[in-house]
C-alpha cells in the first residue's frame, strides 16, 4: 500500500511540473529571439521551414535511483517568425527549469 502511495505521489508531482514547464515555455512567446538566445544560451540545433525558424534546446542525462538508472531527457523547440519567439513545444520525461521570462530583468535594447 505504501509503493502505492508513493507511486501516486510521483505521478502527480509528475504532472505539476510538466505544466508548470509549458508556463515557462510559453513566458517566452514575444520576445526577441536574441534575448531568448541570451536567456537560455545556444541551442543545442537549428533549422528553418518556410518563413520559420526553429530553436531546438536538447537535455539528454541519466541519473541514477537506488540500483535503477534512468534516462533524463527534455527537447523544448521555439518557433521564431520575423525575429519574435511565436510559439513553442517540449517532448520528454524530464522537462524543468529555467525561470519563467520577467522582462523587468532586461539590461539592453534588441538592435532593431
Amino acid at each position: 500500500m505504501i509503493k502505492i502511495i508513493v507511486l501516486y505521489i510521483l505521478l502527480i508531482s509528475g504532472c505539476g511540473t510538466l505544466t508548470g514547464y509549458n508556463f515557462i515555455a510559453e513566458s517566452y512567446h514575444g520576445i526577441p529571439e536574441s534575448e531568448l538566445i541570451r536567456t537560455w544560451g545556444i541551442p543545442s540545433k537549428i533549422y528553418e521551414s518556410g518563413d520559420s525558424r526553429f530553436l531546438i534546446y536538447s537535455k539528454l542525462d541519466t541519473a541514477m535511483f537506488g540500483l535503477i538508472e534512468e534516462r533524463i531527457t527534455c527537447k523544448t523547440t521555439f518557433e521564431i517568425k520575423n525575429k519574435t519567439v511565436t510559439s513553442s513545444n517540449f517532448e520528454g520525461s524530464q522537462c524543468w527549469g529555467k525561470e519563467k521570462y520577467d522582462s523587468s530583468y532586461r539590461k539592453f535594447n534588441p538592435p532593431y
